[in-house]
């Protein structure tokens, strides 16, 4: 029982670690959370790769759109951190074979969503969005 709850104070503290992290590969990492929480908490690899480069778009941080291997990094250390799960499988392309890549999937959700539900920079992209399609709602056609 001891061991359990450290587990989870430890859990607490490398998350809110990582989420509050400015550069480097930790930002990396909360990002990935982010991603995924904004995706439901499942994205395959490219897929999650993409949505990244989106959301930091969306935010005004170009010049801080990590490279794949540095995304890569970052999901192996949340996988062995326990944060994320990583599975191969064939992701469904236009192609008859598929394409083999990885899931990637929220693994503790509850403890995530916790923290990611107040968090500053979901909030922000959330913001954006909505600004995004209240401009587009304005727009008449003639």
């Amino acid at each position: 029982m001891l061991r359990c709850l450290l587990g989870l104070l430890n859990l607490e503290v490398n998350l809110k670690e990582i989420l509050t992290a400015r550069g480097g590969l930790k930002e990396i990492m909360g990002d990935v959370l982010r991603v995924l929480y904004l995706f439901s908490g499942t994205l395959w690899l490219p897929e999650l790769i993409t949505e990244l480069t989106g959301f930091k778009r969306t935010l005004g941080e170009e010049a801080d759109i990590p490279k794949r291997k540095k995304v890569e990094d970052a999901v192996n250390l949340l996988n062995m951190t326990g944060l994320v799960s990583v599975r191969p499988g064939i992701r469904a392309t236009a192609s008859s074979k598929g394409e083999k890549t990885f899931l990637i999937s929220l693994v503790r959700k509850d403890e995530v969503l916790t923290h990611l539900s107040f968090d500053e920079k979901v909030r922000k992209y959330h913001q954006a969005w909505r600004d995004a399609l209240q401009s587009m709602k304005n727009i008449r056609c003639t």
